[in-house]
């Protein structure tokens, strides 16, 4: 009888098991099919000048993305993606004017990349976080962009090296070229006043770039970053170089060339700093508030078109001297400006939160008076040249006889 009960549990695990595979396999989880759908890949939204939204959505073409699914044989001809604009009152009217224009349901399933044009940025992202919040497909680790510029320039934008718009701008985040500010990024920072940084988008002509068409000749890159003070896009914005010292104090840069003039003259050396790490550190100093933003990296020489000697010890620490301070520089810099927009971007509050929270109940009614014109804020840079290449003097100071 034991050995019948064991083997029925045998069996009913078995047939459990195997109906959990068929589900898992079969791929099926809703009753919508796939060739119904069609995926949103970038949404682009903007206010215009009579306060009416602007709503873009970008989306993949199967039938030109599959060879022989346009004509017959060969590669499909024309762009695999195409983006419909409508506009409306509010942005829900806005998707349903280009939902009943479609043969297809929109999912936001796919949606990893939202741009914000200039004017929506300036009143606030509220209307476009409600909307995200409400749908449940939709991720809130889609990446937030602000485009200086018209939404129509993406449109315009050379496709040399990916099929999409929204894998560029993955691309360059994932190479850390860029900020990596999030739905949720935002969301989070509206529950400390809202103050965040946004990366920018530049778009520029290049007559350079091979493009299909001539209309295809302005060139999407990285510009700054719009700094954001209670949910609203500031005037004071940083620029591209600028961008760099905000990616370095966030922890989001993995390396950065730093170029230095020579100690034994004018020359040029260029090192590559890697390794990177900065921790924002509160601190109590008689009763008041003050921050400390310690920065650690290690480098190696890129280049060098200086006479200086690289194995003489004294003359490496004299680069290191002159990296650190030109770091230095920079991220002071970026600090002045977030100050200057009455934006603690960086997030200073949180750390003092969760180190000093009775000191932070008290000031938090001021904090942003305080951060703006009297927060103490001390920057220290430590970089360890470690390695600089298989020559110690540049080959152009060499004489040839």
């Amino acid at each position: 009888m034991i050995h019948n009960r064991y083997k029925n549990i045998r069996l009913a695990f078995t047939t459990g098991l195997a109906i959990v595979i068929l589900i898992v396999t079969g791929g099926c989880w809703s009753s919508k099919e796939i060739n119904s759908r069609a995926f949103a890949l970038t949404m682009l939204i903007d206010r215009t000048e009579n306060g009416e939204f602007e709503l873009t959505i970008g989306f993949p073409l199967p039938n030109r993305m599959i060879p022989g699914q346009a004509g017959g044989s060969g590669q499909a001809k024309g762009e695999p993606f195409s983006f419909i604009t409508k506009r409306a009152s509010n942005i829900g009217e806005a998707l349903r004017e280009i939902q009943v224009d479609m043969s297809r349901t929109i999912s936001f399933g796919q949606t990893r990349i939202i741009i914000v044009g200039r004017r929506l940025a300036e009143q606030g992202l509220d209307p476009v976080l409600e909307f995200v919040n409400r749908q449940p497909a939709f991720h809130l680790s889609a990446n937030l962009f602000v485009t200086p510029q018209s939404l129509r320039d993406i449109s315009y934008t050379p496709l040399i090296f990916e099929r999409f718009v929204s894998d560029i701008l993955r691309k360059y985040i994932n190479q850390h070229v860029t900020l990596d500010t999030t739905v949720k990024d935002f969301i989070m920072a509206g529950y400390q006043g809202g103050d965040i940084l946004l990366p920018l988008l530049s778009f520029s002509k290049q007559p350079e770039v091979e493009a299909q068409t001539s209309e295809k000749e302005r060139w999407m890159g990285t510009g700054g970053a719009a700094i954001f003070s209670k949910g609203k896009m500031s005037n004071v914005e940083l620029n591209p170089q600028e961008l760099r010292g905000a990616l370095w104090i966030s922890s989001q840069l993995t390396s950065s060339i730093v170029t230095v003039n020579s100690p034994s003259g004018g020359e040029d050396i260029s090192c590559v700093a890697q390794n990177i790490g900065t921790k924002l550190k509160p601190v109590i100093r008689g009763g008041k508030v003050a921050f400390q933003v310690l920065s650690q990296a290690s480098a190696y020489v890129l280049s060098s078109n200086a006479s200086v000697d690289l194995k003489d010890p004294d003359k490496l620490e004299k680069i290191e001297d002159l990296m650190e301070q030109d770091i230095k520089a920079r991220l002071e810099k970026v600090l002045a400006k977030t100050r200057k927009a009455r934006s603690d971007a960086f997030l200073m509050s949180q750390y003092l939160d969760w180190r000093y929270p009775k000191v932070w109940r008290k000031i938090e009614p001021e904090w942003r008076e305080y951060y703006a014109a009297e927060l103490p804020i001390e920057v220290k840079i430590k970089i360890k040249l470690d390695r600089t290449g298989g020559i110690t003097r540049s080959v152009t100071q060499n004489n040839y006889k």
